[in-house]
């Protein structure tokens, strides 16, 4: 799950996404894995600090399973932006993105509050004057799918921040593109609980998915993430993932109307209604076969 905590600060902004298609293309089997420096945390004798170009990960674990989840965080994060800001060759962050992993739950929510009981990973970034300033990932190693799920889907939301890093990406795409980060029997499970959405008439039409700035409430959660990751896959369908950021911003300044003509030409509102209402029917129906 991913919850929208927006905290607004003068010239700067925090905010939080904890956790409850198609998939970035792996990069060559030539590519060599990235250089690791480990060392022991100055305070905590069984905890290890593992740093590469573009993070710092926190564990209390085995060294071989401290470097092996470095060296994964740069594949994946390499993945994204290859897939998204269309990076070849991507540059290392600056700063590092911070990955702690918590080895109990009760220390997971005891550092990210109460809200996160039912989440097992959180990203946190703050954006100071167009600049991403802080990027960090808190994840629940209690959680059996957190290297999955979470670790993908989390990662996703600080890559694309690097691109909305002067205004804060709409939740119903930030979410959408960040299940597509997650395996297909994770999201099989999101069309399922959307079926019951369905069912009960809890879910919102394409306009007012777009306009949600805030956590949704919980008769409205399934619908949201059902919704907002089908509404990214139709979008997908109309075009490359350039235009589906491209339509992203505009929605933003422009307006959903205007957005659609400029990026998908003679697109419009009640077309995409029309077209997320069938994908939403056929991947309920699909979900409720397997």
């Amino acid at each position: 799950m991913r919850l929208l905590l927006a905290a607004f600060l003068t010239a700067a902004w925090t905010f939080s996404y904890p956790l409850a298609a198609q998939e970035t293309a792996p990069l060559a089997k030539s590519s060599p894995p990235p250089a690791v420096r480990i060392c022991r945390h100055p305070t905590c004798a069984s905890c290890l600090i593992a740093e590469t170009s573009s993070f710092r990960i926190l564990w209390c674990a085995a060294e071989n399973d401290v470097r092996d989840l470095a060296q994964t965080c740069e594949r994946l994060s390499a993945q994204s932006k290859s897939a998204w800001l269309e990076a070849k060759t991507p540059a290392a962050w600056t700063p590092q993105c911070d990955i702690v992993v918590h080895s109990t739950s009760a220390n997971y929510v005891a550092c990210m509050g109460p809200q996160s009981v039912q989440t097992s990973g959180c990203a946190t970034i703050r954006i100071d004057q167009g600049h991403v300033v802080l990027r960090r990932i808190d994840l629940c190693a209690e959680s059996l799918d957190w290297r999955t799920e979470s670790l993908p889907h989390e990662l996703t939301h600080v890559v694309l921040a690097d691109r909305f890093s002067t205004r804060r990406m709409s939740p119903w795409a930030d979410e959408g593109i960040a299940m597509l980060a997650e395996t297909s029997g994770k999201r099989d499970r999101r069309f399922s609980a959307l079926r019951t959405s369905v069912t009960s008439g809890t879910t919102y039409t394409v306009h007012d998915l777009m306009d949600v700035r805030s956590f949704p409430e919980p008769a409205f959660r399934d619908a949201f993430y059902g919704q907002s990751v089908t509404l990214v896959t139709v979008l997908m369908q109309w075009g490359t993932r350039k235009q589906l950021l491209d339509f992203v911003e505009a929605s933003q300044t422009q307006g959903q109307e205007a957005a659609l003509s400029a990026v998908y030409g003679n697109s419009s509102l009640a077309e995409l209604e029309r077209q997320l209402a069938q994908s939403v029917a056929g991947e309920t129906q699909t979900a409720s076969r397997n």
